[in-house]
C-alpha cells in the first residue's frame, strides 16, 4: 500500500451573491491570490477568531464565578468599589 505524501483535500462548493463574488475577485486580484486561496485564508481567520472568542467567553464565565457575579447589579457593585 502506497503512503500518501500530499495533503488530502476536500472540495467545498458554495453559492455566493454576485456582489460578494465580484468583491472576492477584486480582492484576490489585488492581493495576487487565487479566489480559493483568499477563501481559505478568510475561513482560517474566521475559525481562529471563533476559537479565540470561545476562550474569552470561558475566561469571562470563570472570572464571573470566581468574583460572584450573577447579574449586572453585581458588576455595578464591583465597579463602585474600585
Amino acid at each position: 500500500m502506497a503512503t500518501q505524501t500530499k495533503t488530502q483535500r476536500k472540495i467545498l462548493n458554495i453559492s455566493l451573491p454576485q456582489k460578494l463574488y465580484s468583491e472576492i475577485e477584486k480582492s484576490a486580484k489585488r492581493e495576487d491570490k487565487t479566489k480559493a486561496e483568499l477563501a481559505r485564508d478568510a475561513l482560517r481567520g474566521y475559525i481562529e477568531s471563533q476559537k479565540r472568542w470561545q476562550e474569552i467567553r470561558k475566561w469571562g464565565t470563570e472570572s464571573a464565578k470566581r468574583l460572584g457575579i450573577k447579574n449586572e447589579d453585581d458588576v455595578e457593585r464591583l465597579l463602585d468599589g474600585i
